[in-house]
């Protein structure tokens, strides 16, 4: 052991306040993260149909365009069949 006296440290020395500022950012990224998995859970569960929906109505859309100048051609008489790749 040593005769010489030991320092006194001060509480900025032990616990810098930069180290209580990342302590409670941590925190706050500990709670958003910890929330993050069921709000994408919420969100997902609200726009998966909505995209479905979306998709279907696209889809049906463009069929119901081509079935409409499909059926008028033939209708009219066309003398050859079309090809998808001629619309």
């Amino acid at each position: 052991m040593s005769t010489m006296p030991q320092p006194i440290h001060s509480v900025e020395d032990i616990v810098p306040l930069s180290g209580a500022h990342r302590a409670v950012s941590s925190k706050i990224v500990a709670d958003v993260s910890r929330l993050k998995a069921p709000l994408r859970l919420l969100i997902g569960l609200f726009l998966t149909p909505l995209l479905l929906v979306l998709a279907m109505l696209g889809f049906l859309v463009v069929l119901a365009d081509f079935a409409w100048f499909r059926l008028r051609d033939v209708r009219d008489g066309h003398p050859q069949p079309k090809g998808l790749w001629e619309f």
